[in-house]
């Protein structure tokens, strides 16, 4: 695979792992707070650690940092999209 289609396959990782497991969390626990925490911790690091990789096989620093930069607002938005579902789920779980 070409580390453009590796690019893509770390950040889709990065984003449907951690809100996979955020979701079971909550619905095995009803704790909102430490479903999301754990979960943005796991997402952080497989974040950093998909950047770090991005860093070493990219030359051009325009490419590194266009790069970059997608997996920094996926990791943002991967952090806004699973507390409004683990606050959903929370809600539909206490009546």
């Amino acid at each position: 695979m070409s580390n453009a289609v590796l690019y893509w396959v770390f950040l889709g990782a990065a984003f449907v792992i951690p809100f996979v497991i955020g979701v079971w969390l909550m619905r095995k626990t009803n704790r909102l707070g430490f479903s999301f925490w754990i979960t943005t911790a796991l997402n952080i690091v497989m974040t950093l650690a998909a950047a770090f990789w991005w860093k070493s096989v990219t030359d051009d620093p325009f490419r590194m940092m266009f790069g970059m930069a997608f997996y920094g607002v996926s990791a943002v938005n991967l952090m806004v999209i699973e507390f409004f579902a683990l606050f959903s789920i929370r809600k539909k779980l206490n009546p």
